[in-house]
């Protein structure tokens, strides 16, 4: 008996939630009805597929393989549909698009409406994590475009840098330092820092950065989301060096006293990028348009040092 797609999709729901349990609730489909379909794939295949015990499921081998074809004729699937609807209407169908920095992300909110007030037919789904995930992502054809931080060595990748952002010091309002009229980021050497996490290109960009200004600094805590370090920074538990764009919002500064870094000692590059030698498709060839155009007129405003 040939696989269906029935089979299939349960199939994938239960590798995905490694649960018979998650998967019916994700289906809306019987516990019973679930392991049924599972009795009938592996039969079918005379190959077992997940491996069970009272704790938990876990694809065997053959499960793995199975999965990859799936996943694939999935995302194929999609792509067929998006392919029809784009003829009919080139402006429609999904787009998703990859974000790999969590200070980007305060970019992305009125990018998006002005995308979706535009084009609101194309179903936008929007994907976070690290540069890596990203680009393990892009180039298995599962995302369309993404923002990212530079630098990104893929061969495989088109990149549009976008944006050159500079980076500020921060630390308490209330710390002894936040007094000085002008500070460097030598008068922080002593302080403990709470950074980025390691393997973020953010962080890679500012240990160099720090290394070059003959500084070892105490990395007290390690965060991925930037917020999170601010409101680490505001309590009193470190210093920080962040991206500018995450004071570019009202109330951004509260608790915090930031000092610019020249942009020629440390600064990032914001791009777009998407595979190659893939055409876009009209959607995503407008979202490439309207990040250029956004980030062309609105130049990030350098924070108020008071």
């Amino acid at each position: 008996m040939p696989i269906n797609f029935r089979q299939l999709e349960v199939f994938r729901a239960v590798a995905q939630t490694k649960s018979f349990t998650r998967a019916s609730h994700t289906l809306f489909i019987s516990q019973s009805t679930v392991s049924q379909h599972i009795r009938e794939l592996e039969n079918s295949l005379n190959v077992q597929l997940f491996s069970r015990n009272r704790r938990k499921v876990a694809l065997t081998a053959a499960g793995e393989s199975l999965l990859e074809y799936g996943c694939n004729i999935f995302q194929m699937l999609e792509e067929a549909e998006s392919a029809v609807q784009t003829v009919r209407d080139p402006y429609s169908g999904k787009l998703s698009f990859g974000c790999a920095s969590t200070t980007l992300l305060y970019q992305l909110p009125e990018i998006l409406m002005e995308y979706a007030t535009k084009y609101p037919n194309v179903e936008l789904n929007i994907v976070g994590g690290t540069i890596q995930d990203i680009s393990a992502s892009m180039l298995s054809g599962a995302l369309d475009l993404a923002l990212v931080v530079l630098p990104l060595s893929s061969p495989g990748l088109e990149k549009i840098t976008l944006f050159e952002e500079s980076f500020v010091g921060v630390l308490p309002a209330n710390h002894t330092l936040a007094r000085k009229p002008h500070l460097r980021i030598s008068d922080l050497a002593k302080e403990r820092f709470i950074l980025h996490r390691q393997g973020q290109n953010t962080r890679k960009l500012v240990d160099r950065y720090l290394f070059k200004q003959h500084l070892t600094p105490t990395v007290a805590i390690e965060l991925a989301e930037t917020e999170a370090i601010k409101a680490m920074v505001a309590r009193g538990l470190g210093v920080s060096v962040l991206p500018q764009s995450a004071f570019r919002n009202s109330g951004a500064m509260q608790g915090l006293r930031v000092f610019p870094i020249p942009r020629k000692e440390l600064s990032r590059s914001l791009a777009v990028v998407y595979p190659r030698p893939r055409e876009l498709r009209p959607a995503a060839q407008a979202m490439v348009d309207i990040l250029q155009q956004h980030f062309r007129a609105s130049r990030i405003a350098q924070p108020a040092l008071a």
